[in-house]
């Protein structure tokens, strides 16, 4: 059976109906022969079929009707109708509000889905809440042009060989007073064919078989027997067949017999009937399904291979699709957009259907793959401002209208990069009033061996360019690593407190949001010299850091750095990675090839850091954590390039 997708026909007025029939006249030739109603005359094209028998096959065959349910819970499932224009979203969350739109179209779809034509009578101008009423299809008939033009919906109610003897009249409607739902139609004809009436023989066989094991059983329960009096070769009075049969009726429901030798009772029975009659009905119900475009899945049979099974949902899913496309189109056309023209001042908006919205897991799923996305992956400023959106719009916040549409996250990502360059060119200008001051606790040369004590409080209270303990060398001065600093510090992944999967959030790294929060903390800091007690307490106070943990064999967590620690200890390690990678791109850049290590000594200086002092390591294998500071967390050494 061919399915086609309708036009439908727009509420009008008397200019465009007459320049709509002009172009009509002039485009199409082709004309439609509708087989009419002769009484009474007038009425329009008649039935395709008798839609009083699909009634009776619903109400009769459970099976029948439970599935055309089915299909049409399917079509309506949940859905909401989007406009651009604010008012007219206003006005039709209104009208679908007031008219309790999703349930009253259910008998208008499923009417569609079982008799091939659902008829909605529209009366859009009340002010009361009964807009919208579903006529029953039995009683409504189409009139058309040869041209196929709908004139009018014609409302019968009796039987049309009695026109004459009831004395009842047909009932007009104008074509923007029904909309007229077709599902299963031929091209050209008026009306659908639905579902029913195409698979009525199979509907009816699977009845008849299931009738016929009904009663099966029950003979089967009842035990019908066969009773043989007397032996081979003896004549048994007919008197005496009916005494025992009567008797009989009196002992069918005792389980104790006592006869004698002459009597043989055995039960009445036709091998494999039953399993003949079960297959029967089996196979009529996966005939009904594929003939109703339902997954056997769906009627409750899961014998097909799960290839085919999949085959067969997407099939499913394509045809309600279909029904749901002429669906939106039907009510779009005949019922929401006169509904916004009716309006003063006149609206007129292009209307979207969002159908099958998601259920609360299918939420929860989405939310959870937004967050990964956000926290995890480098994505571009616009991809991060959709997906803040979408977040806000899933949750149902009511903040998507504050947030930065993705065009305003690019242009603020530009402004912030233009903003960034323009301080590293101030940077550079400014060199002459940047002074680089003494390092507490550096070593004045490679060989000094004595360790200067400096307490925690000194190192916190240090300005940021003395803690890094950076070294001019000749023909150099900290403007020029602070541009590289700056540099390194838009491109560092920071490897070591990144978090990459979810396991690594549970062991307390850190997701991609407060990575870009730490960046933004260190440039701060780095740009107008902080201490480093100011940078720590801004990473505290900014970034929401968890204990350091690591997951041993048997699913317990060993705490390894507590939160509490954690601020200080990334405000000095990272600050010195930075540093030394600055100081690193600044010597590659002007040719200095090899570089001495500066161990800052003090009393808790480690075996590794006081190894490595004084070593000198060639500028171009020099990477962060290999022949270059920090050796470790919390590490305090540095570089100083060897210049010729």
């Amino acid at each position: 059976m061919k399915e086609e997708i309708v036009s439908c026909y727009l509420a009008v007025s008397s200019e465009e109906h007459a320049n709509r029939n002009r172009i009509i006249a002039e485009t199409f030739k082709g004309e439609v022969e509708d087989k009419k109603v002769l009484f009474p005359k007038g009425l329009g094209a008649a039935h395709p079929f008798d839609f009083t028998e699909v009634d009776k096959i619903l109400n009769n065959i459970g099976i029948a009707n439970a599935l055309v349910d089915k299909i049409t819970d399917a079509i309506i499932g949940d859905f909401i109708v989007k406009v651009d224009n604010e008012n007219s979203q206003a006005l039709l969350d209104s009208l679908i509000d007031e008219t309790n739109l999703k349930a009253r179209i259910r008998p208008w779809v499923k009417e569609g889905v079982s008799k091939g034509n659902g008829f909605m009578e529209l009366d859009l101008d009340k002010k009361n809440t009964e807009k919208l009423r579903v006529m029953n299809a039995n009683n409504m008939y189409v009139k058309r042009t040869k041209k196929g033009k709908v004139l009018e919906y014609n409302q019968y109610k009796g039987k049309l060989k009695l026109f004459s003897l009831s004395g009842k009249k047909p009932i007009p409607f104008k074509p923007n007073q029904i909309a007229h739902l077709t599902i299963n139609k031929t091209p050209n004809d008026p009306y659908g064919l639905g579902l029913v009436w195409c698979n009525r023989v199979t509907i009816e066989n699977y009845a008849s078989s299931e009738n016929d094991r009904v009663k099966l059983i029950s003979k089967k329960a009842g035990a019908p027997y066969h009773v043989k009096l007397g032996v081979p070769g003896q004549k048994i009075r007919k008197g005496d067949m009916n005494d025992f049969k009567s008797n009989l009726q009196f002992t069918r429901n005792s389980t104790e017999w006592v006869t004698d030798g002459n009597v043989d009772i055995t039960n009445l029975s036709i091998p494999g009937v039953g399993d003949n009659l079960t297959k029967a009905a089996e196979h009529d119900l996966e005939q009904l399904a594929l003939g109703m475009k339902i997954p056997m899945s769906l009627v409750g049979v899961s014998n097909n291979p799960e290839g085919l099974a999949k085959i067969n949902d997407k099939g499913f899913l394509r045809f309600i699709d279909s029904v749901r496309l002429n669906v939106g189109g039907v009510l779009e056309n005949q019922v929401f957009r006169p509904f916004l023209r009716g309006q003063s001042p006149k609206l007129d908006e292009k209307i979207e259907f969002v159908w099958e919205l998601p259920g609360e897991e299918e939420k929860i799923a989405r939310l959870s793959a937004i967050k990964d996305a956000l926290g995890l992956f480098d994505i571009s400023p616009e991809l991060r401002a959709a997906l803040e959106i979408e977040y806000a719009d899933v949750m149902e916040l009511d903040v998507v209208d504050k947030l930065p549409t993705p065009e305003e996250a690019r242009k603020k990502a530009d402004a912030e990069e233009a903003e960034l360059k323009k301080q590293e060119d101030q940077a550079r200008k400014d060199e002459e009033n940047i002074k680089q001051p003494e390092v507490p606790g550096a070593k004045k040369t490679a060989n000094q061996s004595n360790k200067i004590r400096l307490t925690e409080s000194d190192k916190s209270n240090m300005k940021l360019r003395e803690y890094v303990n950076l070294k001019e060398i000749a023909g150099f001065n900290y403007s020029d690593y602070l541009v590289k600093i700056l540099q390194n510090l838009r491109t560092e992944k920071f490897e070591d407190l990144l978090a990459i999967t979810e396991k690594d959030l549970v062991e307390g790294l850190l997701p991609k949001q407060d990575i870009n929060k730490l960046r933004i903390v260190l440039k701060d800091g780095f740009r107008k010299n902080k201490t480093i007690s100011q940078i720590e307490k801004e990473i505290k106070n900014s970034i929401p850091l968890k204990d350091r943990v690591q997951i041993q064999e048997d699913g317990s967590k060993k705490v390894t750095l507590s939160a509490s620690k954690r601020p200080i200890n990334i405000t000095r390690t990272e600050t010195v990675r930075l540093a030394n990678l600055g100081l690193k791109d600044m010597y590659k850049e002007n040719d200095v090839t090899s570089y001495r290590w500066l161990t800052a000594l003090d009393e808790r200086t480690c075996p590794i850091c006081e190894g490595l002092n004084g070593q000198v390591f060639l500028t171009k294998d020099g990477t962060s954590g290999v022949n270059m500071p920090p050796a470790h967390s919390m590490c305090r050494c540095s570089i100083i390039g060897l210049v010729e």
